[in-house]
């Protein structure tokens, strides 16, 4: 959230893991955002600015693929994501679906059998679809910060994951209504 709005914010408790989640940090600051980590304490300092496009192999963090999305959404230039065949059979067809979704909010997102292509450029509100999906109703919360009043039905499914998120969206200072 914060590398899309240009804001900060200092994530705790992040310490160095195998997880592929983990990825997402060398991820922004490749594109651009400005990443210091402290790896003893877990404090994780990411302040946005003028993300660039790049290419990223989504191979061994396909979870990221919907956060990525909205990245290379906002970024200048062209945000690659290949090797991510294999995201189409997560809880949904997470390529599609933020092919999708992205582009009803203005987006230039170009799907591919293994990835997306998506040219940055300036977000708008609407409604989307979350397709009962927590890690794209949880994205498309990110791009609706830059794109302005964005309604996401299936909005609940952020449980399976993340219970807390929108109050924790809040306490940062976005403005959320679960209705």
């Amino acid at each position: 959230a914060a590398a899309v709005t240009g804001s900060e914010v200092m994530v705790k408790g992040i310490l160095p893991s195998r997880q592929g989640d983990s990825a997402i940090i060398d991820i922004l600051t490749r594109m651009g955002a400005q990443v210091s980590w402290n790896r003893e304490s877990g404090d994780l300092r990411i302040k946005g600015g003028d993300l660039e496009g790049i290419e990223i192999d989504a191979g061994r963090t396909p979870d990221l693929v919907p956060t990525i999305a909205v990245l290379g959404a906002v970024a200048k230039g062209t945000t690659t994501v290949v090797n991510a065949e294999h995201v189409r059979h997560k809880e949904t067809d997470r390529l599609h679906a933020m092919a999708v979704e992205l582009t009803k909010m203005g987006a230039k997102v170009k799907e591919r059998p293994d990835g997306l292509e998506i040219t940055g450029g300036k977000l708008h509100g609407a409604s989307v679809h979350g397709y009962h999906d927590h890690r794209i109703v949880m994205a498309l919360t990110v791009a609706g910060l830059v794109a302005g009043e964005t309604r996401i039905d299936t909005a609940e499914a952020v449980d399976v994951s993340y219970p807390g998120f929108f109050r924790e969206m809040e306490r940062l200072g976005a403005r959320v209504r679960v209705e």
